[in-house]
């Protein structure tokens, strides 16, 4: 058996190779769990010539979130080694990711259904979206920040200070999205372009409390899709396992659901 040489690293010293990863996925990986990846710590793994053959990402739970090892003749060995010497607790890996997968149900103890990923259906089945009257859905503007941040924070309950980086960064890009009654914000939606898979965008959406279970989440989603496709990008989002509200939402804008996130511990 080669012995391997696992080092931290840095996202730009492994993005060839996770470029090269993404490839190789029968669907596109969420946007939310490769912003994860990215917080994470990377490793890069050096075979006994001391050549880059692997590089690996474990979060500070010590769980496994990226494997990627392409022609490691002894990949399973090499999984063994990782899991021994970073002493992981577990893994989080897409259903999508047939290779890491199949190593991790080689020591899983438990399994879960972490979250549920989506993808539009084809454009035929895009629906005009049905917002009720007097409202206006529009691009939020820089100056509305502050309206905005306020919205999400007793909508979602986030931090104001995260939100205010999150939600600016998205202003910024043209990507937040709010739906707007005599003056009040009263859901918001984003759309994510990625910058590593393309034609990909996540898009998703947040209904104020006193506004839920109208259909706004549906509409909204359904002219995300719109808006899409109009720029020539295919949609995708995620929900929890226990969300079923925003599950059903979802699937009303056309989305269908073949993957799951799974949590698996070892």
């Amino acid at each position: 058996m080669p012995i391997y040489k696992i080092t931290k690293s840095s996202t730009d010293a492994v993005s060839q190779m996770r470029q090269a990863y993404y490839s190789t996925l029968t669907a596109p990986l969420d946007g939310m769990w490769e912003h994860f990846s990215f917080m994470a710590d990377q490793y890069l793994i050096e075979d006994g010539s001391q050549n880059p053959c692997a590089y690996c990402v474990v979060n500070d739970e010590n769980k496994l979130l990226q494997l990627y090892a392409p022609g490691v003749p002894d990949a399973q060995e090499l999984f063994s080694d990782i899991k021994t010497k970073l002493n992981l607790s577990g893994a989080i890996v897409a259903t999508h990711d047939a290779p890491f997968l199949a190593h991790c149900m080689d020591y899983q103890s438990a399994i879960s259904i972490n979250a549920l990923l989506y993808q539009a259906n084809e454009i035929g089945s895009a629906a005009t979206p049905a917002f009720p009257p007097s409202t206006d859905f529009r691009l939020i503007a820089t100056s509305e920040l502050e309206t905005a941040v306020a919205f999400a924070v007793a909508a979602l309950g986030a931090p104001a200070e995260w939100l205010t980086g999150y939600y600016g960064n998205l202003i910024g890009r043209q990507e937040l999205f709010g739906l707007w009654q005599n003056g009040e914000l009263i859901a918001a939606g984003e759309r994510r372009i990625s910058d590593t898979q393309k034609p990909y965008a996540d898009v998703g959406m947040v209904v104020a409390a006193e506004y839920r279970g109208k259909g706004l989440a549906t509409a909204i989603l359904q002219q995300l899709v719109l808006i899409c496709r109009a720029g020539n990008l295919a949609p995708i989002c995620s929900t929890e396992m226990d969300n079923i509200a925003a599950q059903k939402a979802i699937r009303k804008a056309g989305f269908s659901s073949d993957h799951r996130i799974l949590a698996v511990s070892f």
